[in-house]
């Protein structure tokens, strides 16, 4: 039994060294990699290219390679900040070189102009479009991004980016109470007393919320948790500055639910973009397959048919040489005419011509 320990360690050491390199992966994952991830995560996953780039992936390796990052008309300025906040970078205003900001837009094909030629249905990045051939088109519009390169390759005009629909983020009674019917005095600076927070029946701080809904700083009104707000007007009651509180916290919360359904609507088209690629580098790669195997069926018919390989292969040559018309004509002549002679040979009592009759008759 003395071979047990040294079996032991044996073990020991194979399940270390089939553990130690996907340690290593993990633990060692290139910082470069992770960075691009982070990136792409905040960009909208329209795949426009609206940026130079042929995607949201490449865009985000050319911005953590030192690229400008307001050059995504899609993503707007929400994006520019969250890529501002991510890199240590000042935001910067959009590029208009590469487009102008607006609100988001799904392709609409006016189904009884629809020829059926199939191009929108290759210009569509997430493959959001389905039909066939010589027949009509439709565009799934849950899973259309709006990156409207569909538009151009129709070649009778029948598709029509229309406004994406709204999010329709529903006011409480609470809510509509904010507004009161007598006008209240001018606005003034925040002074922070204090007084909104003591307030609050739901023990948030308004203040901060205010702070953060100003300077479309969603994500942090998220943290401090701004859709916990009844909206009950507590706060601007009691504040000495007249800040109309209740309204800048509900428009925060409706651009806080649109920023969240962009995200989705982004999570959701990311993986049929990788999906299209995917599909499309494997319908490359067969089509290469299939031209290679052309060319070399041409090749071996080529060389097949070469002045070499025919002197090699005299009775395949013959074969290979079709005769002319006129020597079909000639050899079907000459078989008629040896039947014909046959036939006069064989046969004495065959008729004589006239010639030979006249030669014969009495004078």
């Amino acid at each position: 039994m003395d071979f047990l320990p040294a079996l032991t360690i044996l073990l020991a050491l194979v399940l270390c060294a089939g553990a130690l390199p996907g340690y290593i992966a993990r633990r060692f994952k290139p910082e470069h990699d992770s960075l691009i991830e982070r990136i792409d995560a905040l960009l909208p996953q329209t795949q426009c290219g609206q940026c130079g780039h042929l995607g949201c992936r490449p865009y985000a390796a050319a911005i953590a390679a030192g690229e400008a990052i307001n050059r995504c008309p899609p993503g707007g300025a929400g994006t520019i900040a969250a890529l501002a906040r991510l890199l240590a970078q000042a935001p910067r205003p959009l590029d208009p070189s590469h487009g102008a900001e607006a609100p988001r837009k799904i392709a609409y094909i006016r189904e009884p102009e629809c020829i059926g030629c199939t191009k929108c249905i290759q210009a569509c990045p997430v493959d959001a479009i389905v039909g066939s051939a010589k027949h009509m088109h439709t565009v799934i519009a849950s899973e259309c991004t709006g990156c409207d390169l569909c538009v151009a390759p129709c070649p009778v005009d029948c598709i029509d980016m229309i406004a994406h629909p709204s999010i329709a983020y529903p006011s409480t009674h609470l809510g509509k109470r904010a507004t009161p019917a007598t006008a209240l005095p001018p606005a003034q600076a925040c002074i922070r007393c204090g007084w909104c927070a003591d307030a609050c029946p739901v023990l948030l701080l308004p203040q901060q919320l205010y702070r953060f809904a100003r300077t479309q700083e969603l994500q942090l009104a998220e943290r401090y948790q701004i859709s916990d707000c009844i909206e009950c007007g507590a706060c601007a009651a009691v504040c000495p500055s007249n800040i109309a509180l209740v309204q800048h916290f509900h428009t925060a919360k409706h651009d806080l639910a649109a920023a969240r359904e962009k995200r989705r609507l982004a999570e959701q088209a990311k993986p049929r973009f990788d999906f299209h690629q995917a599909r499309k580098q494997e319908e490359q790669a067969q089509e290469t397959l299939r031209r290679q195997e052309r060319a070399a069926l041409v090749q071996t018919q080529s060389a097949f048919n070469s002045p070499a390989q025919t002197a090699a292969v005299p009775v395949l040559a013959d074969h290979a040489t079709a005769p002319s018309p006129q020597d079909v004509i000639q050899a079907a002549l000459a078989r008629v005419n040896a039947k014909k002679a046959e036939r006069k040979s064989s046969d004495p009592a065959a008729p004589t011509t006239p010639s030979q009759n006249t030669e014969n008759a009495p004078s």
